[in-house]
């Protein structure tokens, strides 16, 4: 008895299935266009959605420009939406727009239309051109309609989508930084400071400029040393809230001291190659000439002696500024 109760219970179902089947294949079929949008309506209601986008199509497309047509186009979004194909509901949202401009449906097609440009913005770590667009359309929704209800939620979507940006960049500075790619870390970290200058990522975007700055000129050849480690110092010295107020400072701080001893050994190099190449100049260079080049390699003897007093170079200095100085006396006698 129970068996044949379920057989028949499985014939009605079956019998219902297709009488529905059979009733929405003469709808799509029929001219009855009042029967068509009617039952769209209830098919989505229903969740149906496959089903009720067929008949607003028809629906649409014989009624292009009334308020018949107006609805199922509208609806053809919503449909779209609500089946989560956001690329689809985008498009019809954004032409809605274009195509019904004085139709009291607008506001929400904008806000729709934002809503599928948010739902198709991925995850931080791909490509952020929708989430550069859902940014676009939920600012122009905010400045078309400063008054909707829905501003609220536009604007605390507005955060999200652009801490996702902000994550994106971030990671990026952090994968140059783990690579020790130093130039490209301290470039991006730049860059991301002045993109982001309000970013709670900012003292670790700082941290990590400094940090590479540092390495970048701790490996660089001699000719490029004094210039990278001037530039380690000005980005603390632009940074030093940030580095305040970060775990970073007692990092950054000994970074800068490194850099401070390191520049004043290239500038004791730099001023003694100087002194050694103007006293070269010296002896290939015509009487005026050679007068002038002693003369300055005597004053940056007196410059280099001042600043390096325990230079391991001061030796070799006062040679040359012993020497220079004979040199001058000599020539000024004839």
């Amino acid at each position: 008895m129970h068996k044949k109760s379920n057989l028949i219970f499985l014939l009605l179902t079956m019998l219902m299935v297709f009488a529905a089947c059979s009733d929405f294949s003469r709808i799509v079929k029929g001219d009855n266009y009042e029967l068509k949008l009617a039952k769209a309506e209830e098919l989505f209601a229903q969740g149906s959605y496959n089903r009720a986008l067929v008949l607003y199509e028809q629906v649409y497309q014989r009624f292009p420009k009334d308020e018949k047509g107006e609805l199922a186009y509208f609806q053809l979004g919503m449909t779209y939406f609500n089946m989560a194909d956001f690329f689809s509901s985008s498009y019809y949202f954004s032409n809605f727009v274009e195509r019904f401009r004085n139709s009291k449906r607008v506001e929400q097609a904008m806000f729709y239309s934002a809503m599928s440009a948010v739902n198709n913005s991925p995850e931080p770590s791909l490509d952020q051109e929708e989430t550069v667009t859902a940014i676009n359309e939920l600012q122009l929704f905010i400045s078309s309609f400063p008054n909707s209800p829905y501003v609220d939620s536009c604007n605390r979507l507005m955060d999200d989508m652009r801490l996702k940006l902000e994550v994106k960049a971030i990671n990026t500075v952090r994968l140059y930084d783990r690579m020790e790619r130093y130039n490209a870390a301290k470039t991006s970290a730049a860059a991301f400071i002045e993109e982001y200058p309000s970013s709670k990522f900012k003292n670790e975007a700082a941290f990590i400029q400094l940090n590479n700055a540092f390495q970048l000129a701790n490996k660089s050849v001699f000719s490029k040393r004094r210039d990278r480690l001037e530039k380690v110092l000005a980005i603390y010295d632009e940074h030093r809230d940030a580095f305040q107020l970060g775990r970073n400072m007692g990092r950054a701080l000994t970074m800068v001291e490194e850099a401070t001893r390191a520049l004043e050994e290239v500038e004791e190099q730099v001023i003694f190659e100087e002194l050694l190449s103007t006293y070269n100049k010296a002896q290939q260079a015509s009487t005026a000439k050679k007068i002038e080049y002693l003369e300055d390699t005597l004053k940056l003897y007196y410059t280099f002696a001042q600043r390096f007093p325990s230079s391991s170079l001061l030796g070799r200095a006062e040679e040359i500024y012993i020497r220079a100085e004979r040199e001058r006396s000599n020539t000024y006698s004839y």
